[in-house]
């Protein structure tokens, strides 16, 4: 069986390369609640989270600007409450002092934020998404992105998402979830890369 074309592919169109000194980094919602919280990502997301950290080392050595974004909800809520320590970004991704940590609300990161305007302010076109959920808030915020014209990137194995129910009941395994999420991106949107060719390059 042939591999499919992307969308782009059939349009004749390609993914331009990183340009370091063009892009930003976004982290999206590595929070404790993915960690020992109502939706424990296991060890997909602990491979995530070790394959983000080296992405910020990365960046960090480059002086790259970062973006930590955290989900937020109400105050009664179940999940992601922001009395809770489970809103905190995790130990070992913690933002440094000059790194700036966006509030968001919504699966978006760019809706009803700053986030938008830091990145333009910073004066840079491209970014490099990674964090949590494969499927919500890092499909929502790339795509998000195109809407506003970047360029995007997905470092995909510093994404990770959890189990879903199909239609019929069943479970949809997260590694099939993630892969099809990403697959989606890819046909369009953002150009996919791997943790270890983007620390190497």
């Amino acid at each position: 069986m042939s591999i499919p074309s992307t969308l782009l592919g059939l349009s004749g169109g390609q993914f331009n390369e990183i340009d370091w000194s063009n892009c930003a980094i976004v982290m999206i919602d590595f929070q404790n609640e993915y960690v020992d919280g109502a939706m424990p990502l296991g060890d997909a997301g602990n491979k995530a989270t070790a394959n983000a950290r080296l992405l910020l080392y990365k960046a960090r050595n480059k002086n790259i600007p970062i973006f930590h974004v955290a989900h937020h909800g109400q105050d009664n809520d179940k999940i992601f409450n922001p009395l809770s320590s489970k809103v905190d970004i995790i130990d070992s991704l913690q933002p440094l002092d000059d790194e700036k940590t966006i509030i968001k609300m919504h699966p978006n990161a760019f809706y009803d934020t700053e986030l938008q305007a830091l990145i333009t302010s910073a004066g840079k076109q491209q970014i490099i998404f990674a964090g949590f959920m494969s499927h919500m808030c890092v499909s929502s915020s790339v795509r998000a992105a195109f809407d506003l014209g970047f360029e995007s990137f997905v470092c995909h194995d510093a994404c990770a998402t959890r189990d879903l129910p199909s239609v019929a009941g069943q479970v949809i395994t997260a590694s099939t979830v993630h892969d099809s999420a990403m697959a989606a991106l890819q046909d369009r949107f953002a150009a996919l890369v791997a943790t270890d060719k983007l620390t190497n390059s």
